[in-house]
């Protein structure tokens, strides 16, 4: 297990739900030192403590941190240069993210983003640690210098790759169905406040179905005569809002060329399952948890942890939970549920600055190589 100093982070936003997750998990984190905040216009100058808590779990015991603006850039710079940051946590609105994710990059910062400006792009590697880790090397391309810029998925895209990805490995598939209930907290804060308020809320998620198909062959894309290129499969998906708070859950059905068993895909599913975990990164875990019965956004968000404390266990949220599996000759259907904040979102984000770390793609002194070191931590 790697022990190092604590590195230096930022997190861009500071009221929505995945900028509070990022604080409720780097804040116990031995890996990170969370020194800025970075909010709207709305926030600027107020310190953390004072901010309303938008999350169901008790709010943790804060540090006393004041909100910095976006409206002066190279102000905002010279402040995080001065605090020494090195990883820029992004959870900002696609219209800011634009403007200035870009830029900090360009000034030497490792930029995390949850826009969906970038995903697409070239240039900006779109990547799942657990999935698609060898789609960093497109860092290597980017004319950033020292500072480097790298997209987080779509929150329903995770758990589908995640569970897609296994089975590719073994079996070539035909077509692929997926039809989504994707919850509340996916809509941002105020969603969520106007759901639970019993305010109506539009089942349908423009552009939605288009940003999973074109990510998910992106993600599940493999490197050809040392190109990157895109899977390509035979996608269709439908995605939708439910009415709940928190959890994606979808429906998955893929045709594969041969027929299948069920022993041939769990054994699949559990293989990928223990393989993928990087004892090195605190927030790497087993990926899927088996649930025998009907999914609950409630009981099965958390996965497999034995703690729904986020701020404290970085494994709650971070599973995918897999239920319903039914196999017919060359026919598999299943149903998936995971937490769009966590294993979707600011839990994803943690877990990949963890690898770029590891990797050494994050350049931090006092590295030292520590068996006894404390995943938990």
């Amino acid at each position: 297990m790697i022990k190092m100093q604590p590195v230096n982070c930022a997190i861009l936003g500071s009221r929505g739900l995945v900028a509070q997750r990022y604080l409720q998990r780097l804040l116990n984190h031995n890996w990170f030192n969370l020194v800025s905040i970075v909010g709207s216009s709305s926030t600027v100058g107020m310190n953390i403590r004072e901010l309303p808590w938008s999350l169901d779990e008790e709010r943790p015991d804060l540090p006393s941190i004041t909100v910095l603006g976006l409206d002066n850039l190279e102000n905002l710079v010279v402040e995080l240069k001065e605090k020494r940051v090195s990883v820029i946590f992004s959870a900002v609105p696609d219209s800011i993210a634009e403007k200035v994710e870009r830029n900090l990059a360009e000034e030497g910062f490792c930029v995390i983003s949850h826009a969906s400006v970038h995903r697409l792009k070239g240039e900006v590697p779109l990547v799942i640690p657990d999935v698609n880790s060898d789609h960093l090397k497109i860092l290597d391309s980017q004319s950033f210098g020292t500072g480097s810029l790298i997209s987080c998925s779509n929150c329903m895209v995770v758990p589908i790759a995640l569970t897609l990805y296994p089975l590719m490995g073994k079996f070539d598939f035909s077509s692929v169905k997926i039809t989504t209930e994707q919850s509340l907290s996916g809509g941002g804060r105020k969603m969520l406040e106007r759901g639970r308020s019993g305010l109506p809320v539009d089942s349908s998620i423009p552009g939605e179905s288009e940003s999973v198909v074109s990510e998910l062959n992106r993600i599940l894309g493999k490197k050809i005569e040392g190109i990157f290129q895109e899977a390509n499969l035979d996608f269709k998906v439908w995605c939708s809002r439910s009415n709940h708070d928190y959890g994606h859950f979808a429906t998955i059905e893929i045709n594969f060329t041969k027929q299948v068993s069920a022993h041939e895909i769990i054994e699949a599913w559990q293989i990928f399952s223990s393989e993928v975990v990087d004892s090195r990164l605190p927030s790497s875990s087993n990926v899927i948890d088996f649930i025998d019965g009907v999914l609950d956004p409630i009981e099965h968000r958390w996965g497999n942890s034995v703690s729904e404390s986020p701020d404290k266990n970085l494994s709650a949220g971070m599973s995918v939970s897999v239920a319903e599996i039914e196999v017919s000759d060359n026919k598999l259907k299943f149903k998936l549920l995971s937490d769009n904040t966590i294993r979707g979102a600011a839990g994803y984000g943690v877990l990949l600055a963890e690898l770029l770390i590891a990797d050494g793609i994050i350049q931090e002194s006092n590295y030292l190589l520590n068996s006894d070191f404390n995943q938990s931590n």
